[in-house]
């Protein structure tokens, strides 16, 4: 179950978080984040299955990203925070599902190889993360949003919730886009592909995504 604070649907949480994102997009470290995972990786150090998610954590943190107006040390803030909302999403923390969360974006903004990724994390990872990769080149040609979210939903019950935790993630920062056509279109893929994903695998936060929304248009 999420933690209280999560699935606030009051405007002055979704404002904390705006602001709290508003600094981070300045090219400026997430420093709440951090603390976090401070905190978490010193409950889970010593417990052997969460192995894989240390090696995600500094696999990740030390990639180097190619995304605009921020640097790789503070972009990773943002994979980072994926993986942490999903011990607040899911009772318990899950290794796979934080490794995931670490690595979800790993294809689309950097130039790591799959071969390095299935030496390091094996091939079910690869794939994955393949899956969850959008591929730029078609994302605005008809049908393929349909058919990438629909191949999310039918693999592995973690990647929904990975790309459901990823677009949360995102959807905070979107109030203080100016560019209205980005922000519409952002809105509309959310309200026809992630809504239902949402209903379906994470629906305790259902009413959170809908005040979101609201909040963000």
């Amino acid at each position: 179950m999420i933690e209280s604070a999560f699935i606030s649907n009051k405007y002055s949480f979704f404002n904390r978080e705006l602001i709290r994102r508003k600094y981070w997009i300045k090219n400026k470290r997430d420093v709440e984040a951090n603390k976090e995972w401070s905190l978490l990786s010193q409950k889970i150090k010593k417990k052997k299955k969460f192995s894989k998610v240390f090696l995600a954590y500094n696999f990740s943190k030390n990639l180097i990203y190619y995304h605009p107006g921020l640097s790789s040390e503070v972009y990773f803030d943002h994979p980072l925070r994926v993986c942490l909302l999903s011990t607040k999403l899911k009772k318990g923390n899950l290794p796979e599902l934080m490794t995931l969360c670490l690595l979800h974006n790993v294809f689309e903004t950097s130039n790591i190889s799959e071969e390095i990724i299935k030496k390091l994390f094996g091939t079910k990872t690869c794939k994955f993360l393949k899956i969850l990769t959008v591929n730029r080149k078609k994302e605005n040609k008809k049908g393929y949003k349909k058919s990438y979210y629909k191949k999310i939903e039918k693999s592995h019950h973690y990647l929904p919730i990975v790309k459901i935790l990823d677009k949360l993630d995102n959807l905070y920062l979107l109030k203080n886009n100016k560019n209205n056509k980005v922000k519409k279109n952002y809105i509309k893929e959310i309200e026809t592909y992630l809504m239902p994903l949402v209903r379906k695998k994470a629906n305790n936060i259902y009413a959170h995504f809908e005040e979101l929304i609201q909040f963000s248009k």
